[in-house]
Parts: C-alpha cells; sequence; structure tokens
C-alpha cells in the first residue's frame, strides 16, 4: 500500500482554491490533514473537506507542529514566506513554496539556509516549468532538433492580478516583474538547462494602473554561451491571459501558447455569459478561449505530483529553493539594471 504523504495548507486564496487544492484531490499520495488561514479558512476547509483548522495569528505555528503534517504548502502574500519558510524548517516540515520564494534576494537566501540548517526538503513551486508543453520541449531541445540555442522568449501578460495586496510593493516586493516575471524569467532558465547568467538588462514602466509598482515589464538575460532569453510581462494586456513561448536555435524554432491555441473556441451571446473560463479572463462574451484542465494545463498538477513523490522517496527536486533564490537574484538585478538604464553583471 501506497504511503500517502501528509499536507498542510497555508493560506486559502486562489492559488490554493484554483490550482493546488484540485490537484490534490486527484492525486494519490496526497492526504490534505490540515490548513492554516487568517481569512475564509473553515469555509475552505468545507469546501475541501479538510479535518484541521487553524485560524489565526499563530496558525502557521500551530500547522507546523502538526504530527500528522509532513510537508507545508504555503500560498500566501511574498513578504511571509520568509517567516512561514522557517517556521516550517524548524519544526521539520518539508516545504513547497510558491512563487516567488521571497520578497526579495536576502531574504530569499534566508529561505535558503534555513532549509539547508534543518535538512528538510525543499520545492519551488514554478508551475510553467512542469506544464505538459515545457516537458515536451525541453526533450526537443536535448535531442538536439532545433540545434545550438539562440533565443528564448517568453511572455506572460494580463490585465491585472486578482488579488489586492499584488499591487502593492510594500508586500509583493514590485510590481509585475515581481509577479510573472518570476515564471518568465524560470522558464527561459529551464528551457536554457540553468546554464549561467552574466549580464542583465531591464525596462519597468507604469503605463496604464495608478499604482506604485510597475505594470510592464521587458528583461533581457544574456547567459555565458551567447544565448539571449527574453522576458516579456505585462498588467495592462487586454485579450484575457497570455502565455506563450518561443524557442529559436540554429537549426529550428518551437512554439508553445497554451492560452490562446487551447484546441477549443467558445462563442457566446447568451444573456449568463459562460461562466468561468480561465484565470484572468476579461470578458465572459463573444468568443473565448476555455482551458482544458487549468490546474494541469498550467503545469500544477505534475509539479505537485512530482513534489510529493521526492517527498515520499526522500529525494531531492528538479525545482528547489536554489532556483527560487537565483529568480530572486535575477528580479532584484533587473530592478537594479532598470534603474540604472544599462546592462548590469550577473555574479555567481
Amino acid at each position: 500500500m501506497v504511503q500517502r504523504v501528509g499536507v498542510g495548507i497555508i493560506g486559502t486564496g486562489f492559488v490554493q482554491n484554483t490550482f493546488h487544492m484540485p490537484s490534490y484531490s486527484e492525486l494519490k499520495l496526497a492526504n490534505v490533514v490540515a490548513v492554516a488561514g487568517i481569512e475564509n479558512t473553515v469555509e475552505f476547509a468545507k469546501r475541501w473537506n479538510i479535518d484541521k483548522v487553524y485560524h489565526g495569528d499563530d496558525a502557521v505555528e500551530k500547522i507546523c507542529r502538526d504530527p500528522d503534517v509532513d510537508v507545508v504548502d504555503i500560498g500566501i502574500p511574498n513578504n511571509l514566506h520568509l517567516q512561514a519558510i522557517i517556521t516550517a524548517a524548524e519544526n521539520h516540515k518539508h516545504v513547497i513554496c510558491e512563487k516567488p520564494l521571497a520578497y526579495n534576494g536576502t531574504e530569499a537566501k534566508k529561505a535558503l539556509d534555513a532549509v539547508q540548517r534543518y535538512g528538510v526538503l525543499n520545492f519551488y513551486a514554478e508551475n510553467q516549468v512542469f506544464m505538459p508543453q515545457m516537458a515536451r520541449a525541453f526533450d526537443f531541445i536535448r535531442s538536439g532538433a532545433v540545434g545550438k540555442l539562440t533565443w528564448i522568449r517568453a511572455r506572460e501578460a494580463h490585465s491585472g492580478p486578482h488579488s489586492k495586496w499584488f499591487w502593492d510593493p510594500n508586500i509583493a516586493g514590485g510590481g509585475v516583474l515581481s509577479d510573472m516575471g518570476c515564471h518568465t524569467i524560470e522558464a527561459v532558465r529551464y528551457l536554457a538547462d540553468k546554464k549561467t547568467i552574466v549580464e542583465i538588462a531591464s525596462w519597468t514602466a507604469t503605463l496604464v494602473h495608478d499604482i506604485k509598482g510597475e505594470d510592464n515589464s521587458l528583461v533581457l538575460l544574456k547567459f555565458k554561451e551567447g544565448l539571449l532569453g527574453q522576458c516579456e510581462n505585462s498588467w495592462s494586456a487586454k485579450g484575457g491571459f497570455d502565455v506563450r513561448l518561443e524557442i529559436y536555435g540554429s537549426d529550428g524554432a518551437i512554439f508553445i501558447d497554451v492560452t490562446r491555441e487551447t484546441g477549443i473556441k467558445l462563442f457566446t451571446a447568451a444573456e449568463k455569459g459562460s461562466g468561468y473560463i480561465v484565470e484572468k479572463a476579461d470578458v465572459g462574451k463573444g468568443w473565448l478561449f476555455p482551458t482544458w484542465r487549468e490546474h494541469e494545463t498550467f503545469g500544477y498538477l505534475p509539479e505537485l505530483q512530482h513534489f510529493l513523490e521526492c517527498v515520499s522517496k526522500g529525494q531531492a527536486p528538479r525545482e528547489d529553493f536554489k532556483d527560487g533564490y537565483m529568480v530572486n537574484r535575477i528580479m532584484d538585478s533587473a530592478y537594479e539594471a532598470s534603474k540604472q538604464r544599462k546592462w548590469v553583471s550577473m555574479t555567481s
């Protein structure tokens, strides 16, 4: 009989409700035993049939002391990640943390130090590198189908985040670069087989929204081998969620579009509209692009399956806090490059 992994959920918001919990509900290894939160915790537990509920200011500490919890899954605002990670590590719980790993590179290093100090398995939840299309593209690259990589373009854009805290740099650590740049940066790193980045250039701007942080960003990553990574992100792009990748090599190219080329189109003029279509959809009528099994298409199901298998077998994952720390460092350098309006060096 398969030994199931006891999962403790920290956070009751969008990412847990829409992506993580639907994935856990399908995974035989998953046994979600507890949830910790400060809002809607009881309602969340009822929806997902979770027995133990830890609510309030000490909820994280309580769930991390729960003997039935093997791994905690952190899905809370960025400025709260570090303390939750430290608390989990001190209580010898393995840790899954949603992107970005931390508020900035300094905090990400402290998070990495904590899990290494206590010897707990650590999982950086960057869903895009677990998308089935990404895995297939990586296989093509490794097989030599496109030759030597020359340029990777990664784009994620929509008209703005779903939760208010994303708009506040004091909580999120930045604007769209912090929120979505972490996706495109790690997507490029993954496809480049995590080779060495030597220089970074960046442009950030607030073009549409009346906010303190940026709502558009462009980051260029120059790799030691000459490969260029292009990371585009926007909170002001209309037309719904847009996730695309273009991979160019000396002998070929690969194109990925998981939000527009979904295999299904829907037109509706019904008064009640279409209902839920996809994350960040701008409209509910007209021509729409529904996503099949969103939690699987966007990589959350294979991601969490991999993480739980690692916990079960005591093995290191292919995305860990070292990757999360590197992404935070790259974003810090990108903000500095944008400020200085020039290429900045990326040290190892």
